[in-house]
């Protein structure tokens, strides 16, 4: 799998170019914004896992100018195909009011045309689930990946994809994904909650405070270690063991009342070696956590490492 910080290299050549297209803001940007604070809502299914928080790490912890926050990083960790793994995506917003995507696009072309990751092709203009998307496709560097840089606006802003793939399949499956994103349902006006019974009608009694145990708590990776019936070894990526990458992989979990995994995010470590903790972690097995006496779903984090042998 490529390196996050090699995948970022499109996306950065994008920022520089946009910088010199937009006056940058006196007053900083909110903080780790959503995709709900532009209005759309961007589901994926499970063969995807967020990376988020991670790629937030990476761009921090970077030289490039911070004119852009990150909304979603996501890596394809198919169940049923481990060798699908390299499918990266990122998406960022720029901090400025903008709405014109092709000439963000057309300034990234005219300022990277010495880069050995330079477009490959003009700016093409499509659309998905009626929503109007412009693309650039980058020429493949020393990796052969397939890359493509992709822009939409919402709510006056720019939204920037940053793809990578080991072929134009893998690129058509990440620009798929672009078919689910839909606007975020407009929020009725303040009112006192209601339950609502199995056929959805309101019930009509004041609202009350449910008292009893929480259907999910956050407990310590200490804990769920000692709940873990079953765990599966992770595979070395031989990519990565050629490339003498190791270190520590950080996930967090969500495991439902029957101790299974239902849910992963990456939090930090090489994403060299990422896909093949999700697909390992995704097999673990442990027993219910209880509370009073009850079972009921957890968060935590799982700690895989990865040590080459000398």
């Amino acid at each position: 799998m490529v390196t996050l910080s090699r995948a970022c290299l499109v996306l950065m050549v994008a920022l520089v170019a946009h910088s010199l297209t937009v006056t940058k803001a006196a007053e900083p940007a909110q903080s780790s914004p959503s995709l709900a604070d532009f209005g759309l809502v961007y589901p994926l299914s499970n063969d995807w896992v967020r990376a988020t928080e991670l790629f937030r790490k990476k761009v921090e912890s970077s030289n490039s100018p911070q004119s852009f926050d990150v909304l979603l990083a996501a890596v394809y960790v198919p169940k049923s195909d481990l060798s699908a793994t390299s499918l990266l995506f990122s998406l960022v917003a720029y901090r400025q009011p903008a709405t014109d995507c092709q000439k963000s696009l057309e300034a990234m072309i005219a300022h990277s045309q010495d880069n050995k990751d330079k477009p490959e092709s003009g700016v093409v203009e499509f659309s998905a689930a009626g929503r109007s998307y412009f693309r650039v496709n980058v020429a493949h560097g020393h990796w052969g990946r397939h890359q493509c840089v992709i822009c939409t606006v919402a709510n006056r802003h720019l939204l920037i994809w940053s793809a990578g793939a080991p072929n134009e399949k893998g690129l058509a499956a990440i620009v798929a994904t672009l078919n689910s994103i839909v606007l975020l349902p407009p929020r009725s006006a303040p009112e006192s909650v209601q339950s609502a019974g199995l056929d959805g009608a309101a019930d009509d009694s004041p609202s009350k405070p449910v008292q009893g145990r929480p259907e999910r708590v956050k407990v310590s990776s200490g804990v769920t270690t000692g709940l873990l019936i079953k765990k599966v070894a992770p595979i070395y990526p031989e990519e990565a063991r050629r490339a003498y990458i190791q270190g520590t992989v950080v996930l967090q979990a969500e495991i439902d009342k029957a101790g299974d995994i239902t849910d992963l995010e990456l939090l930090d470590g090489p994403i060299e070696l990422a896909g093949s903790a999700v697909a390992a972690v995704r097999q673990w097995k442990y027993r219910p956590y209880l509370l009073l006496g009850q079972p009921v779903a957890v968060r935590t984090q799982i700690v895989v490492n990865y040590q080459l042998q000398r």
